[in-house]
C-alpha cells in the first residue's frame, strides 16, 4: 500500500517537473499551451492537457500557470492527475543557460488515480516511454495543498483513499535526493510524513527512501528505512523499519522524562499485495534491561490471501514497564472471574479480525501485571469471520491453574464460544486470591480443584456437557444447563453424582465467577436438581450417603426424595412439597430420626443455627438422649394459616410427645407467635432432669416422673409457661411470664412452688451437697421469681425445711462476675455446725467419736457468693450454747464464711462478736472474735448434785484464729487470748473456814496423825458451805489449741485461792487445779503449808474431782509433832528443875552436915559417901534412861510423822523421895 502512495505522488511530481522543464520552450506565448500539452505527453508518457487558463511572465522571474491540467484517462474515461491550479516561479539566469531552477512550485487540489492490474503491474507504466529531463531541472521548494490520490487494486478488489494531502517538498535534481514533510489522510486516518531519498537508479529502476510517519490516532512514530523498486512493472519497498511508541510528560511537578515506551524494530518487505516482516524484535520496558519479544508475521492480500502472526518472548513484567497508578498490593478488589472474562472478551472484540485466512501463535513463558501472572502461554488461532477459531489455548493462571481450550470464539454480533474446556488448579487459594482479592475459608482447605466439559458458552446459556467436575478429593459426573431467556426466569439444572459434594466449596467457586454470593442467585432461579454423593457437605456439615432430588420452581419446593445415611450419627429421611406465595402458601411433609448418639448432630445444630441457650443445653446433654427415633410431620398453611409440627417418639427411654404452632412460616426469627406442647416420661427421674438441660447424677430419684412444658408466645411481649414436674412424693410448678429470645432467654417473672417428702435424693442427683445430709430433707417452698437483665429476684420466700420454718428474699446481680447475691432470711434454728460444715466438711469422726482428721475437701457451696441478713429465734452453739433471738449478716463468698455483726441474747446476757472460716488450696482459715456481758457463770460449769459448782456474772472478751489441713488440726492449732470478767462469784463446795474445826477434830484424834486418818475430815469439812469470791478477773492464753489461765489468785476472808487451769480445744478435755491455802493463826509453822489441792480433769461438763491433801496433811502431822515436842520438853525442863533444887538441897545439907563434922566427922563422912555413891548410881541410871528415850523417839519421827509418843510414862520413873532436910533455912524448900 506504500508504494502505491508514492508511486502516486512521484507521478504527480514528475508532472510538476516537465512542465517546469517544457517552459522555456514556449516562449511563444501564442502556442505556448498547445506545446506544452505536447512537450508534457512526452515527458510523462501520458496525454497531457489543459482545460483551464494559463498566466504566464517572464518579469521580475519567469513565472507559469495552469488551471484544470489534467494527465491520461482511466478505462472510465476519468484523468488519472487532475490539478486544479498549476504554478512554478523560476530563476532567469539559470533559465537563459537551459537550467530550470524552480526556486517555487504550487500545486493546488491535485487528484490522481493509482490502479493495480489483476497481474499485480502498475497500470500507469503499462504503454508508456517517459523522456524526463532529471539532471537539467532544480526543485528548490514544492507546495502541494488539497491533493487527493486513489489506489485501485484490481487484483485484491479493494481500494483505498489519501486524501488531505499537504506537503513540501525539494530536490536537487529530478533523479534526487528528494526531501519533504507534510500531512495526508489514509481512508481517514490522518498522519504526519517525513520523506527523504537518494538519488535514483533510472537502469535498475530502484531509488533508496527513507519515510517518517506520526499517525494522528496513534502515540507512535514509524521509520522505514529502504529501497523503492520497480520489477516487471510491479512496485516493492524493501528494507528495515523501527516503530517508537511515543511517551508524554505529565504536568506534575517535578517534571520528569517519561519512561521508554514499546519499540519494534525488523525487516520489512512491502509489496501492492503482501507486507511480509521476515524477523521483527519488540522491546519493552527500561533501555538497559528491556522485555524483548521476536517473531514475524506476513499479511498476504493477494488471490490467495492469508496471514501469519509468530511470537515468542521472554516472562513480561508488565509493573517494570510502566508506572501506572496501582494499588498498594496491586490487586484489583472488586475482580472476579466474570469480570475478568468480560475483560478479556472486550479486549478480544476489540481486536480487529482478519477476513483472510491464517493463523496467529504466541509463545510466552510469563505474563506478569499488577496481581496477574499468567505462565507458559501458547495461543495458536484462526480467523473465522466473526470470530476464531481457536485451535489450542494454554495457559497457566495464578494459583497453579491450568487452562486448556479448544473451539470457536464468536465475538461479532453475538458473542458465544462453543468447544471443550479444561480449567484445573492445584492451589485453589491462590486462584481466588487473584480473582477475588480474598479466600474463603472453604477453598483454603481445598488442594485442588478443576473441570473438563464440553461447553456452549453465551450470554443466555451456559451448558456444560459430559462435565467431570474435580473439588479437593471429590469427583463428580454429570451435567449442568442454565438458561437465562430474556425477562425470564433463569431454569437452572444439575445432575450430579460422585464420591462426595461440597455445597460450601461449590458455592464458593461459584462466588469467584460471578463475583457475588451464589447461594443467593440460585434461590432466582428455577431448579431441578438431582444430586447423589457418598459425602455430602454444606454449609459446613459433612452427610454421608445422601441420595435427593428436588425441584423449585413457579413459587413449588418438591423434595421428591430426601435420604441421609449418616449426618453426625444421625440418619433421615424425608419428603413433602410445598407450594404458594409469601401470602399465602400450603403443603406438608414428614421426616424420621434416629440417632443412637446424636450428640454430634445437637452439637452441629448448636454450631450451625443462630445462637440460642436452648440448643447449647441441649448440645451440652446430648448424653441424655441416647437412641432417639423420632417422627415428624409437618404441615403448612391450610386450618393453622402458619407452620404446624407434631413430634413422637423416644429418647433414652423417654415417651415424646410434641405439638408445635408457628403463625407464620418466614417469620421463624421474627416477631412470630408460636405455642408449643411437649411432655416427656421416664422411670428414671434423672434421664428427665438430664434432658430437661440440667447435668444430674445417677442416682435414683422417688419414682416415676413426668416432665411437661406448655408454652404460649404471642406476637410481642413474654411468653406464658407452664412447666412441671411430678413424680408420687415430690412435685415442682413453675408458672410465669418467660422470654424465649436468646439474647434474653428466661428473663421474666413466675411462681414456684416446691414440694417434696424428702428432697435430698433430688438435691444428690443435681449435685447439690448440703451440711449434716443424710437424715431426710422433707419441704415445702413457695416463692415468687423473676429475673431482668440485671438481676435475679427470689422474693416472698416461705416454707418449711425439716421442721425449721423459712422466710425471706434474695437478689442475684447478673451483671457482676459471680452472680453476687444479697439478701434477708429468717428461720427457726441456725446451727454453728451447720455452717461450719459447709466450709470444712464433716466435722467429727463417726467411728472414733473424735475430730475429723481428713483434709478438707472443697467448700459444699463452691464459688457461691452470696451475703444475708439472717435472723434465727436460736442460734446453736453447741458447747456455749443458743444464743436466742440472733441477727448477723453471714456472707459466703470464695469458699469461705463470714458471720459479722453476731448479736443476741446468750446466758442471761448479751452475745457479740464475728466469725469467719475459709478454705483454699487445702489449707482452713478459722479467725473468732467474741464478746459477753452480764451472763449467767451457772450454766456453763458442771454441776454438783443437779447444782452449778459457780455462780455470778460472767463477762469475757475473746480473739482467736487458727490454719489447718483438716479439722482436728484446725481446732488443734487455734491461738488467741481471752479475758473473763467474773462478778459477783461463788463457788459451791469450797469452805473457807474449815481450819479450826479441822484442827479441832484432828486433836481428838488418838495416836499417830496419818493421812488415812486425816484425809475424811478433810474431804468432810472442806466441801462445806459456799466461798463467796465476788469479782475476779482471769486472762487466758491460746497456744496450739489450748486455753491456759495461770496465776489466778483470790481470797475469801484469811483463805487464799490459787489456781490455773488448761482447756484443751482438740480433745474437749479439762486440767485445772485449785489450791486452798487456810490461815492456821496461832498454829501456824515455820514451813508448814494448811494447803488442799483440788485436782480437775477430763471433759468440761463432768469434770473428775481429785482431792490433794498431802500439804495440808504434813502441816497437821508437823503440828502435832510440835505439840508433843513441846509436851516432852516441858517435862525435862521440870525434871532438870527437881535435879537442880535437890542438888542445891543437897549442897545446902552437906553445908549443914559440915558444921556438924566436928561432931560427927567418921560417921558423917561414911554416909556421905555413901549417899554421893548412890546419886551417882541413879544419876547415870536416869541419864542412860534418856538416852534410850531419845533414840527411840528419833526412830519414831523417821518412821511417821509423829516424833513423841502422846503417852506420858515415856520418861517418868519412880524417884527416890527426898529426905527432910535440915536446913529450913535454905529459900524454896519446904519439908
Amino acid at each position: 500500500m506504500l508504494g502505491r502512495i508514492l508511486l502516486a505522488f512521484g507521478g504527480l511530481v514528475v508532472v510538476a517537473l516537465f512542465t517546469a522543464l517544457l517552459a522555456p520552450f514556449f516562449v511563444d506565448w501564442s502556442s505556448f499551451r498547445v506545446g506544452f500539452e505536447e512537450q508534457a505527453s512526452r515527458i510523462l508518457g501520458k496525454k497531457v492537457s489543459v482545460h483551464g487558463a494559463v498566466d504566464a511572465r517572464i518579469l521580475p522571474f519567469p513565472s507559469v500557470t495552469l488551471h484544470d491540467v489534467r494527465v491520461g484517462a482511466d478505462t472510465d474515461g476519468q484523468p488519472l492527475v487532475q490539478v486544479a491550479r498549476f504554478s512554478m516561479d523560476m530563476e532567469l539566469a539559470p533559465f537563459l543557460s537551459g537550467e530550470a531552477r524552480i526556486f517555487d512550485m504550487r500545486i493546488e487540489e491535485p487528484k490522481a488515480r493509482i490502479r493495480l492490474l489483476q497481474d499485480g503491474t502498475l497500470d500507469w507504466m503499462r504503454g508508456s516511454r517517459a523522456a524526463i529531463p532529471a539532471r537539467t531541472v532544480v526543485i528548490e521548494d514544492i507546495h502541494v495543498t488539497g491533493g487527493e490520490i486513489d489506489l485501485i487494486d484490481e487484483q485484491s478488489g479493494r481500494s483505498r483513499q489519501i486524501t488531505d494531502l499537504s506537503a513540501d517538498l525539494s530536490a536537487a535534481s529530478l533523479n534526487g535526493p528528494w526531501r519533504g514533510e507534510g500531512n495526508a489522510a489514509l481512508d481517514g486516518y490522518e498522519a504526519r510524513f517525513n520523506l527523504s531519498s537518494g538519488t535514483a537508479d533510472a537502469a535498475a529502476k530502484r531509488m533508496p527512501l527513507r519515510l517518517r510517519l506520526w499517525p494522528d490516532a496513534q502515540p507512535v512514530e514509524i521509520n522505514l528505512d529502504g529501497e523503492l523498486t520497480l520489477a516487471d512493472n510491479r512496485p516493492a519497498y524493501n528494507g528495515n523499519f523501527t516503530l517508537d511508541v511515543l511517551q508524554e510528560e505529565d504536568e506534575t511537578e517535578p517534571v520528569t522524562a517519561p519512561p521508554p515506551g514499546p519499540r519494534v524494530k525488523g525487516g520489512f518487505e512491502l509489496t501492492n499485495d503482501r507486507i511480509r516482516i521476515p524477523q521483527y524484535r519488540l522491546e519493552v520496558g527500561v533501555l538497559d534491561n528491556p522485555y524483548v519479544v521476536t517473531g514475524e508475521a506476513t499479511l498476504d492480500t493477494g488471490q490467495k490471501p492469508e496471514f501469519l502472526l509468530t511470537a515468542d518472548g521472554q516472562q513480561i513484567d508488565v509493573n517494570r514497564l510502566g508506572e501506572g497508578v496501582r494499588a498498594k498490593t496491586g490487586r484489583d478488589p472488586a475482580a472476579s472471574a466474570q469480570r475478568r472474562i468480560n475483560n478479556f472478551i472486550r479486549m478480544a472484540a476489540s481486536i480487529p479480525i482478519p477476513q483472510v485466512p491464517g493463523r496467529a501463535s504466541l509463545r510466552l513463558p510469563a505474563i506478569v501485571a499488577n496481581d496477574t501472572t499468567i505462565r507458559d502461554i501458547k495461543l495458536d488461532i484462526r480467523p473465522a469471520g466473526r470470530g476464531w477459531t481457536v485451535d489450542n489455548v494454554v495457559a497457566t493462571l495464578p494459583g497453579r491453574t491450568h487452562l486448556e481450550a479448544k473451539g470457536n470464539l464468536l465475538l461479532r454480533d453475538r458473542i458465544s464460544f462453543v468447544g471443550n474446556m479444561l480449567v484445573a488448579s492445584n492451589q485453589p487459594s491462590g486462584l481466588a486470591d487473584w480473582l477475588s482479592g480474598n479466600v474463603a475459608p472453604e477453598i483454603r482447605q481445598l488442594r485442588s480443584t478443576g473441570f473438563s466439559a464440553a461447553v456452549n458458552l453465551t450470554p443466555e446459556l451456559q451448558r456444560f456437557d459430559n462435565l467431570e467436575l474435580a473439588i479437593g478429593p471429590a469427583t463428580l459426573k454429570g451435567r449442568l444447563e442454565r438458561q437465562s431467556p430474556n425477562d425470564q426466569t433463569p431454569n437452572l439444572s444439575v445432575s450430579l453424582a460422585g464420591n462426595e459434594i461440597d455445597i460450601d466449596a461449590m458455592r464458593a467457586l461459584a462466588s469467584l465467577v460471578t463475583g457475588e454470593d451464589a447461594g443467593r442467585d440460585v434461590l432466582d432461579h428455577k431448579v431441578a436438581a438431582t444430586l447423589k454423593a457418598d459425602r455430602f457437605t454444606a454449609f459446613g456439615v459433612a452427610a454421608n450417603n445422601v441420595d435427593t432430588a428436588f425441584t423449585v420452581a413457579g413459587g413449588a419446593l418438591s423434595l421428591e426424595r430426601l435420604t441421609v445415611g449418616n449426618l453426625e450419627g444421625a440418619t433421615i429421611s424425608a419428603k413433602g412439597r410445598v407450594e404458594g406465595s409469601l401470602l399465602s402458601y400450603s403443603g406438608n411433609g414428614t421426616l424420621n430420626f434416629h440417632s443412637a448418639d446424636p450428640a454430634a448432630f445437637l452439637a452441629m445444630l448448636r454450631d450451625r443455627l443462630p445462637p440460642h441457650p436452648v440448643l447449647q443445653r441441649l448440645s451440652r446433654n446430648s448424653t441424655w438422649f441416647a437412641n432417639t427415633s423420632l417422627v415428624a410431620n409437618l404441615s403448612v398453611g391450610g386450618e393453622t394459616g402458619g407452620v404446624g409440627v407434631s413430634v413422637s417418639g423416644t429418647s433414652n427411654g423417654s415417651a415424646l410427645v410434641g405439638a408445635l404452632t408457628l403463625s407464620g412460616l418466614f417469620d421463624l426469627t421474627g416477631d412470630t407467635a408460636l405455642t408449643l406442647n411437649a411432655s416427656l416420661e421416664n422411670a428414671e427421674p434423672m434421664v428427665l432432669f438430664g434432658q430437661a438441660g440440667l447435668e444430674p447424677l445417677p442416682f435414683d430419684g422417688d419414682g416415676p416422673g413426668r416432665l411437661s412444658l406448655d408454652l404460649r408466645q404471642g406476637p410481642e411481649g413474654l411468653a406464658k409457661a407452664d412447666l412441671a414436674f411430678e413424680t408420687g412424693k415430690t412435685s415442682l410448678y413453675l408458672n410465669g411470664d418467660v422470654d424465649i429470645r436468646d439474647q434474653s432467654f428466661g428473663e421474666g417473672r413466675g411462681h414456684v412452688t416446691l414440694k417434696s417428702v424428702d428432697l435430698e435424693p433430688y438435691l444428690l442427683m443435681n449435685g447439690i451437697g448440703l451440711p449434716q445430709f443424710g437424715t431426710g430433707l422433707p419441704l415445702t417452698l413457695d416463692t415468687d421469681i423473676s429475673m431482668t437483665p440485671g438481676a435475679v429476684e427470689v422474693a416472698a420466700i416461705r416454707g418449711d425445711v425439716d421442721g425449721n420454718s423459712v422466710s425471706g428474699g434474695i437478689t442475684m446481680d447478673r451483671k457482676a462476675p459471680g452472680m453476687p447475691a444479697t439478701g434477708t432470711l429468717q428461720v427457726d434454728t441456725l446451727d454453728l455446725a451447720w455452717l461450719g460444715e459447709a466450709i470444712f466438711g464433716p466435722l467429727g469422726n463417726p467411728q472414733t467419736g473424735g475430730l475429723s482428721s481428713k483434709p478438707f475437701a472443697q467448700p459444699i457451696f463452691g464459688n457461691l457468693d452470696i451475703a444475708l441478713d439472717v435472723k434465727a429465734g436460736a442460734f446453736r452453739t453447741d458447747a456455749l450454747g443458743d444464743v436466742a433471738d440472733f441477727s448477723g449478716r453471714i456472707t459466703h463468698r470464695s469458699g469461705g464464711i463470714v458471720v459479722e455483726n453476731a448479736a443476741g441474747a446468750w446466758q442471761g446476757g448479751r452475745l457479740a462478736g464475728r466469725l469467719m472460716m475459709s478454705t483454699g488450696d487445702g489449707m482452713g482459715l478459722l479467725q473468732a472474735r467474741a464478746s459477753a456481758e452480764n451472763a449467767d457463770l451457772g450454766p456453763l460449769v458442771w454441776a454438783v448434785e443437779e447444782k452449778p459448782v459457780a455462780t455470778g456474772k460472767l463477762d469475757f472478751d475473746l480473739s482467736a484464729e487458727s490454719t489447718g489441713r483438716s479439722f482436728a488440726e484446725l481446732l488443734g492449732g487455734v491461738s488467741g487470748s481471752a479475758e473473763l470478767r467474773l462478778r459477783d462469784l461463788t463457788v459451791a463446795g469450797l469452805n473457807p473456814d474449815a481450819m479450826k474445826p479441822l484442827m479441832a477434830q484432828v486433836d481428838k484424834l488418838g495416836g499417830e496423825v496419818t493421812e488415812e486418818k486425816v484425809r475424811p475430815i478433810v474431804t468432810g469439812l472442806v466441801h462445806q458451805g459456799n466461798a463467796r469470791i465476788g469479782s475476779l478477773t482471769i486472762p487466758m492464753t491460746i497456744t496450739a489449741g489450748e486455753a491456759r489461765a495461770q496465776n489466778v489468785v483470790a481470797a475469801v476472808g484469811t483463805t487464799k485461792l490459787a489456781g490455773e487451769g488448761r482447756f484443751d480445744l482438740l480433745e474437749d478435755a479439762l486440767s485445772a487445779d485449785l489450791a486452798i491455802t487456810y490461815d492456821a493463826g496461832e498454829e501456824a509453822l515455820a514451813g508448814g503449808d494448811p494447803t488442799v489441792r483440788l485436782d480437775y480433769s477430763g471433759r468440761l461438763t463432768r469434770p473428775t474431782k481429785r482431792i490433794d491433801i498431802t500439804a495440808i496433811g504434813n502441816f497437821l502431822s508437823q503440828r502435832a509433832f510440835e505439840q508433843e515436842r513441846r509436851r516432852v520438853e516441858t517435862l525435862q525442863a521440870s525434871v532438870l528443875e527437881k535435879q537442880r533444887l535437890r542438888r542445891e538441897v543437897a549442897l545446902y545439907n552437906f553445908q549443914a552436915a559440915e558444921r556438924q563434922v566436928a561432931r560427927e566427922k567418921a560417921a558423917a563422912e561414911e554416909r556421905a559417901r555413901q549417899q554421893a555413891a548412890e546419886e551417882e548410881r541413879q544419876r547415870q541410871a536416869t541419864e542412860a534412861a534418856a538416852r534410850a528415850a531419845e533414840e527411840e523417839r528419833q526412830r519414831q519421827i523417821d518412821r511417821t510423822p509423829f516424833i513423841v509418843s502422846p503417852t506420858e510414862d515415856m520418861l517418868r520413873e519412880n524417884l527416890p523421895a527426898i529426905p527432910p532436910s535440915d536446913l529450913p533455912g535454905l529459900p524454896g524448900v519446904q519439908q
